[in-house]
């Protein structure tokens, strides 16, 4: 009996994951009238060689939103990256976020795939903050470094892209409209997928102990 709820959850859980990954791939547009704004907020100062400076990636959000995405570009011969780390954007009213850093390469000089969603059930937000942090190394003294964001997405809690409008620095703004939000939703998936499966597994472990413990008992009996 235990054996067949096992082989039914299983199945349950198989045809969420399909269902929503099939949800997650249909096309869909954001046509909100305003638009949320990314920009970088840096340091204005001359940098010195081998100085330390950190950048935030702040978001003013124009609807409620529950995770974004960028890259971002600078200029390698002048610095460095050391980390990336989330912001308090997506934690905002005791909200739980996945979060993960991307990927540095300081030869390109480029930070690609930085990405974070509210993983609580239903939970958005609409007030400004900071998604992201970036800390920098300068190889040599400069006036400035310039940085540039690009494939900035921004969603909804029902994983639709919302407009976007960057503020790069010493750049005009510019509104971006992207047709498909599908990455958060994803990782979401995949967490949920996890932890249910590490429940299940966990649950299935613990009742052939008991299983084992109560029939060590009763040959003990006998």
């Amino acid at each position: 009996m235990r054996g067949s709820n096992l082989i039914a959850y299983t199945r349950w859980l198989a045809v969420f994951l399909v269902a929503t990954l099939w949800l997650v791939g249909l096309p869909s547009t954001a046509t909100a009238a305003e638009a949320t704004t990314v920009s970088i907020s840096a340091p204005t100062a001359p940098l010195e060689a081998g100085e330390q400076f950190t950048v935030s990636i702040e978001v003013v959000p124009d609807t409620a939103i529950a995770g974004m995405q960028f890259d971002l570009i600078y200029d390698a011969s002048l610095v460095a990256v050391s980390t990336v780390q989330e912001g308090d954007l997506l934690n905002q009213g005791g909200a739980t976020s996945f979060f993960i850093s991307g990927s540095i390469d300081n030869q390109a000089g480029k930070i690609t795939g930085v990405s974070g969603a509210i993983t609580t059930p239903g939970a958005t937000v609409s007030t400004p903050g900071t998604f992201a942090t970036v800390v920098f190394t300068a190889r040599q003294a400069s006036e400035n470094c310039p940085l540039t964001l690009s494939n900035v997405i921004v969603g909804d809690r029902e994983g639709k892209a919302v407009p976007v409008s960057l503020d790069n620095e010493g750049s005009p703004s510019e509104t971006v409209q992207t047709p498909v939000f599908r990455w958060w939703v994803l990782s979401v998936i995949v967490g949920t997928a996890v932890v249910l499966i590490a429940a299940t597994v966990a649950g299935v472990l613990l009742r052939r102990r008991q299983m084992m413990k109560a029939l060590e008992a009763s040959q003990g009996r006998h």
